[in-house]
């Protein structure tokens, strides 16, 4: 298989047409699937493309990911070939057109936080990602929950029960928040403008 060499950043009509089409190519391996990261946040320059899925057969899932690209080690440099393991929870994938395909598997009971996490946010006006939107969510979890934390992509009570969380609504119910748009979550401060007011 060919690949071009790393294209490094695309503009976003050209990553969302790529991301499309790869949701449409593994739809037949999947029971959902659906952009997330930068793509799904409108960032106008995209370094890859994020996609989170619950995989409905994954022998089936891996074929057809091997007809869009080369299935990498995650989590290093380069491109070196990778078998993923059964029921990975993570597959990368240097893509034809040159650019990485992070692939995220939940599982129903986790899909709306995996789904948020992996929308990520961006970092603050000083490049810092810790301020970013998404540590700031969990952050404001920790502090409702009497210390509570995120385990398996799950809200989390300080005595382990995990909550379930289908839809990303329902972790935003969990912290008493109307529905964050994707573009919107830029920082940690934009967190107090979709509180729900008492």
């Amino acid at each position: 298989m060919l690949f071009r060499s790393g294209t490094g950043k695309i503009d976003l009509d050209e990553a969302t047409n790529i991301a499309n089409k790869i949701i449409q190519h593994i739809m037949p391996a999947m029971d959902r699937a659906e952009i997330a990261g930068s793509v799904r946040r409108r960032k106008p320059v995209v370094g890859d493309i994020e996609v989170v899925g619950i995989a409905g057969h994954h022998n089936n899932l891996v074929k057809l990911i091997g007809d869009i690209g080369q299935t990498i080690k995650p989590g290093v440099p380069g491109v070196i070939p990778w078998t993923p393991k059964e029921n990975s929870k993570y597959i990368r994938v240097r893509l034809i057109e040159g650019m990485n395909l992070d692939l995220f598997v939940a599982k129903p009971e986790n899909w709306g936080g995996l789904f948020l996490m992996r929308t990520g946010s961006g970092a603050d006006a000083n490049g810092n990602s810790f301020n970013g939107f998404t540590p700031g969510i969990f952050k404001k979890w920790k502090k409702m929950s009497g210390g509570g934390r995120m385990t398996e992509a799950m809200p989390t009570m300080p005595d382990g029960t995990q909550l379930p969380v289908y839809e990303e609504q329902d972790f935003f119910d969990l912290l008493e928040m109307n529905f964050v748009p994707p573009e919107e979550r830029i920082d940690h401060k934009v967190i107090k403008k979709y509180v729900r007011s008492s």
